[in-house]
């Protein structure tokens, strides 16, 4: 497939990898199931298959947290024998017994199980891998050729990755012994160490799961090459502070402080985010120390991520421009902070409050700055992608000199037509977007339009002339809506909502799995963190729905609409 010129309009499907399901998977979505939304989406005119980013977590399972910039999740592999080298089905019932996967599969991802358990079998299909490289001299010999091709990257992390089981699992290395701090320490400790032939071998198993899991990921995307699907992968913008990256190159990066965002209005965020704003506790970039190194770490995230997807969604791409930062921690520790008033602040952080660095935009001298920063670092990440099209995860209104860069690299930026309005609440008209961008009413964020709507009912309801009138006002009459307001977003309204989004000049305009399906699922409320978040399945695999008397004619009426709406590629442009 060639690279995504953009040159016409195309239609795609967003849902994350973990909320896909298939017959056999193990409580989370997989790359099998990413290969049947891949053929869903050729059966149904999509032209695009979006996911979240896949990178390894671990503790806090929100993919915009990864414990490595590189490394790829072990819980998102398919673990059938047949894409696993050294997996046997006897492994496969000693570890995961049938009854205990269907247990698995009931209600949420439990993530911390699910990851684990694959781990464990990864492991052991690994020794027996190992055991037999006589048999297989070939597979052996591309494993190698894996690692030789990683070297930039993988020996790090799996020294690390050993550092974790050392720690029982714990990735926070400023909880570990000292000689444990710095790399060069930890690999004296690994040379040195009486078990070190044990160590080796496992140290090995865990470059074997990341081989794994490339081989996996280029499969997904030879299928979807097949299928004439582009697939879009996102590159979170920040990596956890007890990540890989942050324990071997902790010059790139400022611990003392914390990355989030300022409060937002275009979305719907938890009470804890209303007094600040969002704080992620991801440790900001020393952008200088990056720049004297050519930003080589940042050129090899995009590299990665060019191996596997056609499209590549930057997140938050403001912060690149300018970054808020907190003084405190993300999690529970900014909760503490929800409640108290500047002048506490400012006794519990030294004087310190949070800021933008370079400054504010509101500064002129600061703006300048802002605006060489990103410039220079968009144009970095353009320059390495090569032809794997980029898109700027930034809504809502922008500054004018980000709205320049944009313009000047040829950078898409997303376009939420129900935020895309002026200071009166009065939505822009279509005829204002740039053309190269990605339209959406939701995406992980954000509250569907099946949850959306009954909020503005009873918003409107509850005040005629409040803000949620408003917005009810606006939603309907983007959709060209002239009947009555539905109590529900029925069937009619919501085909009028796709409609009008796929009539808008975007390149590129994308519903998410709940917006195709017209059901209240979200995937992530910002501000929220713990075990109980970023774990949303679809009740049934993709294939199902397209078969069910509910979702079956919605999402035969999207088929229809895309190629109503040309929004359906030629041939020849695949």
């Amino acid at each position: 497939m060639s690279a995504p010129t953009f040159n016409k309009n195309l239609a795609g499907l967003l849902v994350p990898v973990f909320a896909l399901r298939h017959a056999n998977d193990f409580g989370i979505g997989d790359t099998l199931a990413m290969k049947e939304a891949v053929t869903f989406c050729k059966e149904n005119r999509f032209a695009v298959l979006q996911t979240l980013p896949i990178h390894e977590t671990i503790g806090d399972h929100s993919p915009y947290n990864p414990i490595s910039s590189r490394a790829l999740s072990p819980a998102l592999l398919d673990l059938s024998p047949a894409n696993v080298p050294g997996l046997t089905e006897g492994v496969l019932a000693h570890f995961a017994p049938g009854a205990w996967l269907a247990q698995l599969r009931e209600g949420t991802v439990k993530h911390h199980t699910v990851q684990l358990l694959k781990l464990h079998i990864l492991l052991a299909a690994f020794h027996r891998f190992k055991a037999a490289q006589a048999e297989t001299p070939d597979l052996w010999s591309e494993f190698e050729e894996f690692q030789r091709n990683s070297a930039d990257w993988l020996p790090v992390y799996t020294l690390y990755r050993l550092l974790i089981r050392e720690y029982e699992g714990n990735p926070n290395w400023t909880q570990w012994r000292p000689e444990h701090h710095r790399v060069e320490a930890a690999e004296g400790w690994f040379e040195s160490h009486p078990e070190r032939r044990y160590l080796t071998e496992l140290r090995q198993g865990f470059a074997y799961v990341q081989w794994v899991a490339w081989r996996q990921w280029q499969e997904v995307r030879r299928h979807a090459d097949a299928c004439g699907v582009m697939l879009m992968g996102e590159m979170s913008f920040g990596v956890s502070k007890s990540s890989v990256d942050v324990w071997a190159s902790p010059e790139l990066f400022d611990a003392d402080w914390n990355m989030g965002t300022r409060p937002i209005v275009y979305f719907d965020t938890n009470k804890d985010s209303e007094r600040w704003g969002q704080n992620w506790g991801l440790p900001p970039y020393r952008w200088e120390n990056h720049r004297s190194s050519g930003f080589a770490w940042l050129r090899g995230r995009i590299a990665s991520e060019r191996q596997f997807f056609h499209i590549c969604r930057l997140d938050h791409l403001r912060g690149y421009f300018r970054a808020y930062m907190f003084p405190w921690g993300g999690g529970a520790r900014h909760t503490e902070f929800a409640t108290l008033t500047d002048e506490e602040v400012l006794r519990r952080t030294g004087g310190r409050m949070p800021r933008f660095v370079p400054g504010p935009d509101e500064d002129p001298v600061s703006a300048r700055m802002n605006e060489l920063q990103g410039h220079e670092i968009i144009s970095v990440m353009k320059e390495a992608a090569g032809d794997m099209y980029l898109i700027a995860e930034i809504m809502g209104n922008m500054p004018d000199y980000m709205r320049r860069t944009l313009d000047d690299l040829g950078v898409a930026n997303l376009v939420f037509p129900q935020l895309e309005r002026t200071e009166e609440r009065t939505l822009l008209p279509p005829t204002t977007y740039r053309r190269p961008s990605l339209g959406s009413y939701a995406n992980h964020d954000h509250a569907p339009l099946a949850a959306l709507y009954p909020n503005l009912q009873a918003g409107a309801r509850a005040n005629l002339n409040g803000d949620a009138a408003k917005d009810l006002a606006n939603l309907l009459g983007f959709a060209g809506w002239s009947a009555p307001a539905p109590d529900t977003l029925n069937d009619d309204l919501l085909l009028a909502l796709q409609e009008a989004l796929f009539k808008t000049p975007c390149d590129l305009t994308v519903l998410m799995s709940s917006d195709l399906l017209g059901t209240p699922q979200r995937f992530n409320l910002p501000g929220s963190y713990g075990t109980e978040t970023w774990n949303e399945r679809l009740d049934h695999p993709l294939s199902a729905f397209a078969h069910h008397p509910v979702f079956g004619p919605r999402i035969a009426r999207v088929r229809e609409l895309i190629q109503r709406t040309h929004r359906q590629p030629e041939k020849a442009d695949i």
